[in-house]
């Protein structure tokens, strides 16, 4: 019964029969969740071929310890940097010491060592940051500071690439598609006043929220974590299925108490929560209003996928792969839409917590909810006009769920 997948956003629905019950009529897959399921897919597809790649990478070195040059690195090994070296306008000199490219200058003349992440990293910022401003930043702040810099700007480019590119994607089957008339035939559509607000605002925050990745980035490059770059140093595939659920499982706890935090703590929602849930209405809620956050609320909401890093082992591409899929899944959950899949935390279930404030606070899954009884169970359509919202309450196993279990609470 948990993973019945339920479609509201039909017209036809008959709402009020028996308000104890979920509405059973309908089954029908929607585009939103094709590509969530295949996002989660292509991640540990990528994650899995990746790390055999690595695997069978001839002269692989014993990874467990610090790495002291670019030659001992495996794939993406030292051949990118040869063939940057083919341009002889890269070169340049740098503290009378003469590079054949400002990413050979980072992995080869920085005081601190190198390992596998950091020249992956550099790896992926040849192909984001032109060359000549890389070699202005390594000029101006050296190679230890600009390899964080370049990063940095690499971020913050794909951070904003994602957002819109994520953005258009929902909007346009939100919004445009022939299915739109049929949902937003007795409800409000969202305003394009409303969209751009969120735009700007969540663009206003991308230049601070793209720090916390550089600070992860930082973390594991220089030894602080206990974040792996291949499966046999996780102990096998096995064992990095098992470390990678439990991460994850520890994230969704970590950011379900982070949000109810800032919901009940009076100061931090004043100053840093209130102004996303300025959007409080289905009418007002697009897949614009993702990261149209204050953004310390969004490095404090992600904080546990940096914090956990010292302390529970994890593969590196899969973590920087859940980051990615973070930043696509708050783009759904915020689209008002009646698109679900018990148990995950879809972006009806997020509208009412926009809408009422103090429930459904997760992420992805519905579990932390469903155990600290702040789990409401949205049971008619979103955003009708002139219907009042019902909401299931579900008694919780360590909390009292603000109300009796199975009832039915009518707003």
């Amino acid at each position: 019964r948990i993973f019945t997948l339920y479609d509201t956003s039909s017209t036809s629905i008959n709402t009020n029969t028996n308000p104890g019950k979920r509405p059973s009529n309908l089954i029908m897959v929607s585009p939103t969740s094709i590509l969530l399921a295949t996002t989660l897919f292509v991640a540990c597809l990528a994650t899995v071929v990746y790390a055999r790649a690595l695997h069978n990478h001839t002269g692989v070195p014993d990874l467990r310890g610090i790495l002291s040059s670019a030659d001992d690195v495996p794939w993406p090994g030292k051949e990118w940097l040869s063939d940057l070296s083919n341009d002889e306008s890269f070169s340049f000199t740098l503290n009378g010491q003469q590079y054949s490219s400002a990413y050979e200058a980072i992995l080869q003349g920085s005081s601190s060592k190198i390992n596998p992440v950091k020249n992956f990293n550099a790896y992926i910022n040849s192909f984001i940051v032109p060359h000549s401003l890389a070699r202005y930043v390594v000029l101006q702040y050296g190679t230890f500071w600009s390899h964080h810099i370049i990063t940095y700007l690499r971020n913050l480019l794909s951070g904003t690439f994602v957002y819109y590119a994520t953005g258009a994607f929902f909007h346009y089957h939100c919004y445009i598609h022939p299915r739109s008339k049929t949902i937003f035939s007795n409800r409000k559509r969202p305003s394009w006043s409303i969209m751009v607000n969120q735009m700007k605002l969540a663009q206003a925050s991308l230049f601070i929220y793209v720090m916390l990745p550089g600070v992860s980035e930082y973390m594991i490059e220089e030894g602080y974590t206990k974040c792996m770059y291949t499966f046999e140093e996780l102990g096998g595939f096995g064992m990095y299925l098992f470390w990678t659920v439990f991460y994850f499982v520890l994230v969704e706890i970590g950011i379900y108490w982070m949000h109810r935090t800032l919901h009940e703590n009076k100061t931090l929602y004043k100053y840093i929560h209130k102004l996303h849930h300025s959007y409080s209405k289905p009418e007002t809620l697009t897949p614009w209003a993702s990261i149209a956050f204050h953004p310390l609320d969004g490095i404090l909401q992600a904080s546990p996928y940096v914090y956990l890093l010292p302390i529970v082992p994890t593969h590196y591409l899969t973590h920087i792969l859940m980051v990615f899929f973070t930043a696509v899944w708050a783009t759904y959950i915020h689209d008002a839409m009646d698109w679900n899949i018990d148990p995950i935390m879809g972006s009806k279930y997020h509208t009412v917590h926009h809408t009422h404030y103090i429930y459904n606070y997760g992420q992805i899954f519905t579990f932390c909810d469903w155990v600290w009884g702040t789990l409401r169970i949205p049971l008619n359509k979103t955003g009708v006009e002139g219907e009042r919202v019902q909401l299931k309450v579900v008694p919780g196993i360590f909390g009292s769920g603000r109300g009796g279990g199975g009832k039915i609470k009518t707003t």
